[in-house]
């Protein structure tokens, strides 16, 4: 609130009365005195009196607000000297709100005392940041004793580069004791007498022209608009619209603040342009921040149309604001109109070499961020300059470099926004991530030739487009796709004498003709990894970003006319069916195109692959379960009835091939199909999943089906199974079963339980799953045994082995809550406790109890 305490400070140089007595003036011209103070009651009252003492009892009320009266004693009422031997009083109520107050101006009239002014002041109204009020400014002492009072309005957003600055001012006439519209000079006297001259000198006609780095917000009047003042054309022009010499009007421009101003560039007069009443000042102020400039121009300008000047500072100064206020003009007339065309900033860097400016933003230091500034400021050039060079820059540079093209136009901030993205540099591909969406289709053709790059940056270019250009997307991406499915079928086929089975139905030689062209590709990927894996990644890229392209409804029509290309060999097929398989636009096309392609007859990689769009369609395609479904039951290739087992997301509708599954020859498909069945919708294979359990002889098996059984539904034989499973030779498996019992909350069994976690020679593993079953069930009657193991990690010289098995008891006490648990853990607060554990004592005893 600085204009505030400009009125504070001002009010302490002259005379103040405490709130207890009247303010009295000296006698006015006419003989009456003016009196203004507070009654018995509170209330703010006037009198005029000839009489030796002046009394308020009675006189006439101000209008003080009744909430105001109690604040009486924080009032303070000042005598204004007005010249004339009048006299004026300032009364002044703070409210509770910073910044507000309640304010009168009383002056004598020639019968009654009368309030020129008397209401809130202070930012009344507007949101934050453009808030706005009345506000009362008094002058320091003029040569004469008197002062100035001025009445105006406050903006929030409007000031000298931190100065106050009153608008719409109205000055009290010490003569007519009126409020008079006036023009005022906001700048201080003390100010002003200690302001630095700045030196004029006029520029040659080809000297270059100063920097764009200025931009006109707003001025105190204006009879043209401001922002021409900065507008980068010689020919619009502002004007003061107070008329005069203007005195006191001003402009306030935003300047960079990284940017040390040395100099200012000014056109007075437009070259051909006609202003009528057009005049030229005789001095004006330049304001900046914590600096003034006086300015007394050589001439009057108006005599010399377009010349230019340069107003040259007598140091530099850094400020995120100027501002220019008029004084003396070189004409007195009422209607002149005090204009100004052009005014421009100066620093010291060489605008002639605009490379080595954008190289000055390396290493992202004050000159750096400097540098960035003017570029900024020279726009279309400043941006090209930046996007040539933008590669040759450093880390920092470069980050300086992308703030400046986010003020340029997509059509030359595209092209650098796709660099940054490929960049190695994590904050780089951010800023471009969040930017690049604007840009839309006009940043397409240089996310396309991205495509083609580093592998490192392939992806990023591909979803990037995909989000951008949707429709042109799935063109694009599709024929790279198509081109990387090729490739990599020709390499599956490279140096392979025996292809997969053809024509026939299965039989026993497919079989083994199958298993051996399986064991050739994987012998042609390990003798050429890099090469395989660098095509996989790639198409797993394209796939992901033509999948995101496909959501949106206007690439939709290009979806399906991709799909009917009669021009894709089957392996393009594939790849493209992958990634739109969730399309909803082409469910209908990309289900037939499954359909047509997943024939026995066909490939082991293409059927393989063929699983995951089965498996996307699984829900909606009858057809589609039934190829899936075939795959499980009758496929030759084990690797590919396990991986189509481990596809199925709805066990009930593969009910009967699924549990033909858990009896398969091959262990990997018995394990998928036992996996596939981990759901509630599972009931059907309970009896099926125990004899896996208990039976099979694969404890990879076993385990999966312990872990398949925990998701069935409530069931007495499935606890008994996993208690039984308890005594199985593999630790996974047991582990997999007391984690089972206590998902299961079996409590019947927290003996059995209890008996894993205390039997030392069990697995460490074993014993922490079965303490946090035990609390995973809420088997109270445990506490015991879990209080004795959790203890154990307060002890710093315990069995580390056992630290896990602690941690575990601790976790499983805590689900439990026992109303004692803060007397069972006070060993963790004894002295020589390891801090660690200390803390997950605490935090045990602030966690919400699991059990009911």
């Amino acid at each position: 609130m600085r204009w505030r305490a400009s009125v504070v400070c001002a009010v302490a140089l002259f005379s103040s009365v405490a709130w207890g007595n009247p303010a009295v003036t000296p006698a006015q011209p006419g003989g009456a005195r003016l009196a203004v103070g507070f009654d018995e009651e509170g209330e703010l009252r006037g009198a005029l009196c000839r009489a030796a003492t002046c009394s308020v009892a009675g006189a006439r009320a101000l209008g003080l607000p009744l909430e105001l009266r109690a604040r009486r004693s924080s009032a303070r009422l000042t005598l204004v000297p007005l010249g004339g031997k009048r006299h004026a009083v300032h009364v002044w109520v703070p409210r509770e709100e910073s910044g507000r107050a309640w304010e009168a101006l009383v002056v004598a009239s020639a019968t009654t005392p009368k309030a020129l002014f008397a209401g809130e002041t202070g930012y009344l109204t507007g949101p934050e940041g453009e808030r706005r009020g009345p506000v009362i400014q008094v002058s320091s002492a003029l040569p004469d004793g008197s002062r100035r009072v001025v009445v105006g309005e406050a903006l929030e957003n409007m000031s000298l580069c931190g100065r106050p600055a009153v608008m719409s001012p109205t000055v009290l006439s010490p003569k007519e004791l009126e409020l008079r519209p006036a023009k005022v000079q906001r700048l201080s006297v003390e100010e002003r007498d200690a302001a630095a001259m700045a030196e004029v000198t006029v520029l040659a006609d080809d000297a270059p022209a100063g920097l764009p780095l200025l931009r006109a917000t707003a001025a105190s009047s204006a009879a043209r608009n401001p922002a021409a003042l900065t507008d980068g054309d010689l020919e619009t022009s502002w004007a003061e619209g107070r008329g005069g010499e203007g005195r006191g009007e001003f402009v306030l421009m935003l300047a960079p603040p990284e940017v040390p101003l040395s100099a200012f560039e000014l056109t007075v007069r437009p070259p051909t342009q006609d202003v009528p009443n057009g005049a030229a000042p005789r001095r004006f102020w330049l304001a900046l921040q914590g600096a003034l400039f006086r300015v007394d121009m050589p001439e009057d300008a108006w005599r010399f149309p377009g010349r230019r000047y340069r107003v040259a500072l007598p140091r530099q100064v850094a400020s995120d604001c100027v501002a220019l206020v008029l004084d003396d003009a070189y004409t007195q007339s009422p209607k002149a109109e005090v204009t100004l065309s052009e005014l421009r900033a100066e620093s010291d860097f060489d605008l002639s070499n605009l490379e080595g400016l954008v190289g000055a933003m390396a290493g992202g230091g004050e000159r750096a961020q400097a540098a960035s500034a003017i570029l900024r400021g020279l726009g279309e050039r400043g941006e090209a300059a930046v996007a040539a060079g933008y590669e040759r820059l450093d880390e920092q540079g470069k980050r300086l470099a992308l703030d400046v093209m986010d003020h340029a136009p997509c059509e030359r901030s595209a092209a650098v926004y796709v660099k940054a993205l490929l960049s190695d540099v994590e904050a780089h591909r951010i800023h471009a991530e969040r930017r690049i969406g604007r840009c839309g289709a006009l940043a397409a053709p240089h996310l396309t030739a991205a495509l083609d790059t580093s592998d490192a940056s392939h992806g990023r270019a591909a979803l990037a487009l995909a989000s951008v250009a949707p429709a042109e997307a799935v063109d694009v991406l599709a024929t790279r796709l198509a081109r990387a499915a090729d490739a990599a079928e020709a390499d599956a086929a490279q140096g392979s004498s025996v292809k997969a089975p053809g024509t026939q139905a299965p039989s026993k030689r497919s079989a083994e003709l199958t298993q051996r062209h399986e064991r050739q590709i994987e012998r042609q990927a390990k003798q050429s990894p890099k090469q395989t894996l660098k095509n996989a990644a790639r198409r797993r890229e394209l796939r992901e970003a033509l999948t995101r392209a496909a959501q949106a409804p206007v690439a939709a029509p290009r979806v399906r006319a991709v799909l009917g290309s009669e021009q894709l060999s089957a392996a393009a097929r594939v790849e493209l069916i992958r990634a739109f398989a969730g399309s909803s636009s082409a469910r209908r096309e990309v289900t037939t195109q499954v359909l047509a392609l997943a024939t026995p007859e066909a490939s082991f990689r293409q059927r393989y692959l063929l699983v995951e769009p089965l498996a996307a369609l699984q829900v909606s395609s009858p057809d589609a379960r039934r190829v899936l479904a075939r795959f499980i039951s009758e496929d030759t290739s084990h690797h590919l009835r396990a991986h189509a087992a481990r596809s199925v997301t709805h066990p009930k509708a593969f009910q009967g091939v699924l549990l033909t599954a858990l009896s398969d020859p091959e262990v990997r498909v018995r394990e998928a199909a036992a996996g596939a069945l981990g759901s509630a919708e599972a009931g059907f294979a309970e009896a099926k999943l125990i004899e896996r359990l208990q039976k099979d002889r694969w404890p990879l098996v076993r385990t999966t089906a312990a872990d398949s059984l925990t998701e069935l539904p409530r069931s007495p034989r499935v606890d008994a199974a996993l208690a039984e499973a308890l005594q199985d030779s593999s630790s996974h498996v047991r582990r997999k079963a007391v984690l089972g019992l206590g998902a299961r909350g079996a409590q019947r069994y927290a003996k059995l339980l209890e008996a894993r976690l205390d039997d030392p020679d069990e697995r460490p593993d074993v014993r922490a799953a079965s303490a946090m079953a035990l609390g995973r069930m809420c088997a109270a009657g445990s506490a015991g045994i879990l209080t004795r193991y959790a203890v154990r990690l307060a002890n710093p010289h315990a069995d580390p082995e056992l630290r896990g098995v602690a941690s575990s008891a601790l976790l499983g006490l805590t689900r439990l809550g026992p109303r004692d648990l803060r007397s069972r853990l006070r060993p963790f607060f004894d002295e020589g406790v390891p801090p660690p554990a200390r803390r997950a004592a605490e935090s045990a005893l602030k966690a919400p109890r699991g059990c009911p």
